[in-house]
């Protein structure tokens, strides 16, 4: 969900329960692409992959996610 505020749904991505979390997390962020530049992206450990993260980066936002505790070398 990309969301302006407490209040405001600006996108909302639903999926299958089989699906995989960071996959469909980059579809969302496809879709919002350049827009809202500059506003952080707050992602749970689910989204912490390399690609989401350079995705997010990409289009403008800050990836706000904290590393899995088996990552072998954490930001």
């Amino acid at each position: 969900m990309v969301s302006g505020d407490d209040k405001t749904v600006i996108k909302l991505h639903l999926s299958g329960g089989e699906c995989h979390d960071a996959p469909e997390d980059r579809k969302s962020l496809e879709a919002i692409g350049e827009n809202f530049q500059g506003v952080p992206a707050l992602m749970d450990k689910a989204y912490e992959g390399d690609e989401t993260r350079e995705l997010a980066r990409a289009n403008g936002h800050e990836p706000v996610v904290p590393p899995k505790s088996n990552r072998k070398d954490p930001w």
